[in-house]
């Protein structure tokens, strides 16, 4: 059985809340959108495990000025409590001098998620950037 429209909008709001806790650096929120021992895969940045993850949140805020995370054309499949979510995703930031924001960075998630007692969690969310 697929997915209801109800774990649809859960996911959905699982992805939201991941972005607005990595852009204010609130790495306890942001490590709560993981399992316990979720990944985050970047490439060369490989984060493991709940403590590394919010350690990691709580310093990125900080090493870009106004980070704003955009994901577009979520694509969501899955059923059984598991689930793959596909995405764009585009990071905008303050630059320059006068500031103004401008894309820094962008390229595609590659998400699985695994739904527990309290909700959907990502157990691996992969980003690779466009080249």
């Amino acid at each position: 059985m697929g997915l209801s429209a109800d774990d649809q909008l859960a996911i959905q709001k699982l992805a939201a809340r991941y972005n607005h806790a990595i852009d204010s650096g609130d790495g306890v929120a942001y490590a709560g959108t993981f399992v316990d021992d979720g990944v985050l895969d970047a490439g060369e940045l490989v984060v493991t495990g709940r403590a590394a993850l919010e350690e990691f949140a709580s310093s990125f805020a900080s090493s870009v000025r106004s980070p704003r995370h955009v994901a577009t054309s979520l694509l969501i499949e899955g059923g059984d409590g598991e689930a793959v979510l596909s995405a764009y995703v585009q990071m905008y930031a303050l630059v320059g001098d006068p500031p103004h924001q401008a894309i820094t960075a962008s390229g595609t998630y590659g998400d699985t998620l695994v739904k527990l007692e309290d909700g959907w969690r990502f157990v691996r969310r992969t980003f690779t950037a466009d080249t």
